[in-house]
C-alpha cells in the first residue's frame, strides 16, 4: 500500500509540473505587447504580427527594408519641394518637457512617435478638408454659371 501512495504522489507532483509548463508555453499561443505608440498581437507559433487599429486587428507585413535608406531617400524627396527649417529636436523635447510637466515620464521616442502622430493627423485632415471644400467650390461654380 505505501508503493500505491508513492506512487499516486509522484503522479500528482509530474501532472502539476506538466500542467504548468504547457500552459505557460504551450496555450497562450498569443502575445500582446503594448507600447506608447501602438498596440501589438504576436502569434507565439507562428510569428505572425498584428497592430490594433481602430478597434480592429491589422495584420503587420513582414519587410526586410533598410528603412533607414528609405526614410532618408523619402527625406531628401519632400526637402526638394518644401523646405523644412533645421531644428535641435532634443532641445525642442526638452522646452517642451518643461512647459508641460505631463510629458515628463515620458520617454523621447515614444514622445517624438506620439508627435509624429497628432501632427500627421492633423495636416492630413486639414489637407482632405481642404481638398473636400474647394471641390464643393468647384461644383456648385459649375452648376450656377
Amino acid at each position: 500500500m505505501k508503493n500505491g501512495k508513492k506512487t499516486l504522489f509522484l503522479g500528482i507532483i509530474i501532472g502539476v509540473v506538466i500542467s504548468y509548463f504547457f500552459f505557460n508555453y504551450f496555450a497562450p499561443r498569443y502575445e500582446i505587447k503594448k507600447t506608447a505608440a501602438l498596440t501589438m498581437k504576436v502569434d507565439k507559433w507562428t510569428g505572425d504580427a498584428w497592430r490594433l487599429v481602430d478597434n480592429n486587428w491589422k495584420k503587420m507585413s513582414d519587410m526586410d527594408e533598410n528603412w533607414e535608406l528609405v526614410d532618408k531617400t523619402l527625406g531628401e524627396a519632400i526637402n526638394m519641394k518644401l523646405p523644412i527649417p533645421k531644428v535641435d529636436s532634443n532641445l525642442g523635447l526638452k522646452k517642451l518637457k518643461e512647459r508641460y510637466p505631463v510629458l515628463k515620464d515620458i520617454p523621447d521616442d515614444d514622445l517624438l512617435e506620439r508627435i509624429k502622430l497628432v501632427y500627421s493627423k492633423q495636416v492630413m485632415v486639414n489637407m482632405y478638408m481642404g481638398d473636400f471644400m474647394k471641390a464643393g467650390e468647384e461644383t456648385q461654380q459649375s452648376e450656377n454659371p
